[in-house]
């Protein structure tokens, strides 16, 4: 049995997953990581990395490539994605990474991230026979897939992201009350590409992926007190952001216990949902705990991936 690993270096956290190929082809997840170092934050505000960010980053990746060699990975890849897509420095930063590390990172572009996470989805939930939306919210980006019997249709990203409207929010002065207007302003642009890609078909099944939809589904469980953190209705999502929005961000964190990295981005990327739902006339929201990470574990899994070889890791 081999034992591989992904990495998924987003805007918001860089995460890393080890799991365990058995003789079927299936993964047992042996080991997550997740180290909270905001990359968007700089990336969307400054369009570079500030030093102390990258000597945040470079100690997660050094953590990580340790993990890989005790934990005997022999194959996997690290992937960067909005933030990176968009700094100034990448270059300089993927090369101190792999001089610090040893970690080869692939910059991947939005159409490649899309690709991935139906990937994961399609390995979790059955998409055959169905017509399906599928809305992964990132930090820096949000990736909307609609497929059709299991095949992409159409896919395109977003510059919606979470931590990206966090900052437009501190940069206006607005109020999270207040981006529900830009909301309406800027998605003008996700709506054309729902009318192209749905072509006015009734969607079978709406898919959320990425750490604000996990958070939102354990919160339907606590505030809403329902029995599943696997779905909710757009209703469900209304109250839940409602809940949220008459708390400050200390509030939650002291008594929701939301990690400080997700008690400000929740709501964006809430009301972002929120808007692609009733755009999309889509009432209920599953949320089946996958996404980038997973798309690449299982891509290496099958052979269809150009892994890295661990033996290369200093």
């Amino acid at each position: 049995m081999e034992t591989i690993a992904a990495i998924d270096i987003g805007s918001n956290a860089i995460r890393l997953v080890i799991g365990r190929v058995d003789e079927h082809g299936d993964i047992l997840v042996l080991k997550k990581l997740r180290e909270p170092v905001r990359l968007g934050k700089d990336a969307f505000a400054d369009g570079a990395l500030s030093n102390k960010t990258i000597v945040k980053a470079l100690d997660a990746f050094k953590k990580f490539t340790a993990l890989l060699k005790s934990e005997g990975v022999s194959r996997y890849r690290a992937v960067g994605t909005a933030a990176l897509r968009e700094i100034k420095n990448r270059d300089v930063f993927v090369q101190q990474a792999r001089a610090a590390s040893g970690l080869k990172i692939d910059v991947i572009d939005g159409m490649e991230e899309a690709r991935l996470i139906f990937s994961a989805v399609a390995h979790r939930v059955n998409l055959r026979d169905k017509t399906a939306l599928l809305i992964d919210i990132g930090g820096g980006s949000i990736e909307l897939t609609v497929s059709s019997h299991g095949k992409i249709r159409a896919t395109q990203t977003f510059k919606l992201g979470a931590v990206r409207l966090l900052q437009l929010m501190e940069d206006r002065g607005w109020k999270e009350r207040q981006l529900r207007e830009h909301l309406g302003r800027a998605m003008a642009d996700v709506q054309s590409f729902l009318t192209d890609a749905i072509r006015g078909e009734e969607l079978d099944l709406c898919v959320g992926t990425g750490g604000n939809f996990e958070c939102l589904g354990k919160l339907r469980v606590a505030l809403l007190h329902r029995n599943s953190i696997f779905s909710m209705t757009r209703d469900e999502l209304g109250q839940l952001v409602e809940h949220l929005l008459g708390m400050s961000v200390k509030e939650r964190i002291q008594f929701l216990r939301l990690r400080p990295d997700r008690a400000d981005v929740v709501v964006p990327a809430a009301m972002v949902t929120q808007e692609v739902m009733r755009m999309a006339r889509a009432e209920v929201l599953f949320v089946p705990y996958v996404g980038l990470r997973d798309g690449i574990m299982a891509e290496i899994a099958e052979g269809r991936s150009e892994a890295t070889a661990t033996s290369v890791v200093r």
